[in-house]
């Protein structure tokens, strides 16, 4: 049967965070080496987009030489405030065709919810500058009460809905695992980052594409496209 709820992850599944997230840090790493005097490489854009979807020190760390790498929490406290900036400044970073699938979602009855491993300032300004508080029904983070893990934010996210038939979405192996260890189907957002040779349940990015996966009707009335079944 179709699922009762779709969790998203959110960063590179329906907001485009490459097509920010460079300039920022290396914005963000220029400035920190000003102000601490530590000499640090403009990051390469492949290297940056690499920690998009990890969590705390996966992201920041990488940034910095080995012997610094424990002052991640200061490069995070002077660049999260870009980002915020950045998100919430006007422009629409969501994929294209999100926002209907989102709104589609939610007039067909299927709930949504964001799972995301980031911290409460940054999701915030997703919801107030992407406008995703409105246009999902739930939204957890590494912040969320009771949250330590995607996982958790996933089980989370059942118990506070009630859903029988849940899915997760999302373009991280940290997503898969989430999903699995929380015994739910998982479905692959296609990416650059990840192997996907031999696994089933991808989905390339169009709203039709994944209302066929999941078996709801497509936007415009008729069936969504055909695709392969998920894993887990």
């Amino acid at each position: 049967m179709p699922p009762d709820l779709v969790i998203f992850d959110v960063d590179g599944t329906i907001h485009d965070t490459f097509a920010w997230w460079h300039p920022v840090i290396s914005k963000g790493v220029a400035e920190f080496a000003s102000q601490t005097g530590l000499s640090l490489p403009r990051p390469e854009e492949e290297f940056a987009n690499q920690v998009v979807g990890m969590s705390d020190a996966g992201v920041w760390a990488p940034f910095l030489p080995d012997a610094e790498k424990h002052r991640w929490p200061e490069l995070r406290a002077l660049v999260l405030p870009m980002e915020v900036a950045e998100i919430s400044a006007g422009r629409d970073y969501l994929f294209p065709g999100m926002r209907e699938l989102l709104l589609h979602l939610r007039a067909i009855g299927v709930g949504t919810a964001l799972a995301s491993n980031c911290r409460s300032e940054y999701m915030a300004g997703l919801c107030a500058g992407q406008d995703l508080g409105s246009l999902t029904d739930r939204q957890f983070c590494l912040d969320s009460p009771g949250v330590e893990c995607k996982t958790d934010m996933l089980r989370l996210a059942v118990a506070v809905t009630g859903a029988k038939r849940p899915v997760m979405i999302g373009d991280r192996e940290n997503d898969q695992i989430a999903a699995r260890e929380a015994d739910m189907p998982f479905y692959w957002r296609v990416n650059s980052r990840c192997s996907l040779s031999g696994v089933s349940g991808h989905w390339q990015g169009d709203p039709g594409g994944l209302l066929g996966l999941l078996g709801l009707p497509g936007i415009s009335g008729a069936p969504g496209e055909a695709g392969s079944r998920p894993t887990s």
